[in-house]
């Protein structure tokens, strides 16, 4: 896959990813948000994506860190309620 290519399906995830948060489907945008982590690291390894890109992007996930380890930690509590 060429560079522009593997951004492009990154930005589509991530995009799939920010649209459900806002639409509060928090369990869906959980595992877009680690699918956008994992194809960063596997696209940046096989050497796809710049190294521009990968911290561009890393830096964007960054801020949604602590939302999703709030709302993972909020899911344990339920499950073991």
């Amino acid at each position: 896959m060429s560079d522009s290519g593997a951004k492009l399906v990154i930005e589509k995830e991530f995009m799939q990813f920010e649209l459900n948060l806002q639409n509060n489907y928090k369990d869906i945008a959980y595992e877009n948000y680690q699918e956008v982590h994992a194809m960063l690291d596997s696209f940046h390894e096989q050497g796809e994506i710049s190294n521009w890109y990968f911290k561009r992007m890393k830096k964007k996930l960054k801020k949604y860190d602590e939302i999703s380890v709030s709302y993972t930690h909020l899911r344990a509590h339920e499950t073991l309620a």
